[in-house]
């Protein structure tokens, strides 16, 4: 069912001002201007998972450069998947019924060069820095994500690690909160702004952005800007 005017409005209301202008440059071609708050989060200690939640079908292992084929089929990353291989960053693969059905990649290493705005992340010592994780839509909500956990946590037990660093775009609400239900907790939120090709960084001490933890998801939302970056 379409959404009414007054439905429109009432979701405009409720999404931040700084959420509001990023969809609308991010319709703009060639995104001369583009902007975004990345929430650090971490997660001290091993992460536990029981294996009563540990449903679903397939199975979690750790991909190689021959996974190179399935990883591209699901998201056409060929080129950066190599670098990453290259530089010694481990993969984890979901395969279910002979396919790569998800991924998700780890850095264990001083220093993270962040693609997607170009930020060096560095990581703690003994942290691992969790990243570009991705699930094919017909199997999300399958508990992939909780076995991506379940076998980070052996290889940290395995090497001594003692936590875990990610961030989630503020725009993604549904990651965001299933990594606050998880246990990782705010670290502190970077500010990305990419003029014309030059970028500029702001990090701030306030761990969350008010409006993000106010903000809820809305599933009408969802389904009229089907196809945009949420």
């Amino acid at each position: 069912m379409k959404n009414t005017l007054r439905d429109v409005i009432k979701i405009v209301r409720r999404t931040p001002l700084l959420l509001l202008v990023q969809k609308v440059l991010r319709r703009v071609p060639f995104r001369p201007v583009d902007f975004g708050r990345l929430c650090f989060l971490k997660f001290e200690g091993v992460p536990r998972v029981p294996l009563a939640v540990l449903r679903g079908c397939g199975t979690v292992r750790v991909a190689t450069p021959d996974d190179l084929d399935g990883l591209t089929r699901l998201q056409g990353k060929a080129g950066e998947f190599q670098t990453r291989f290259a530089n010694g960053d481990r993969c984890l693969v979901a395969v279910a019924n002979d396919r790569i059905v998800g991924y998700e990649w780890f850095c264990d290493q001083a220093m993270h060069h962040e693609t997607a705005w170009g930020l060096p992340i560095p990581i703690p010592a003994g942290f691992v820095y969790a990243y570009d994780g991705y699930v094919d839509p017909a199997h999300r909500n399958s508990g992939v994500w909780l076995r991506f956990k379940a076998h980070l946590a052996e290889w940290m037990i395995a090497t001594g690690k003692r936590g875990v660093l990610t961030f989630v775009e503020d725009g993604n609400l549904p990651s965001l909160r299933t990594h606050l239900r998880f246990g990782f907790r705010p670290a502190e939120t970077v500010l990305a702004v990419n003029v014309m090709g030059v970028k500029f960084f702001r990090t701030s001490s306030t761990p969350m952005p008010a409006d993000v933890t106010r903000y809820r998801s809305n599933r009408t939302l969802t389904r009229s800007l089907r196809g945009s970056e949420l």
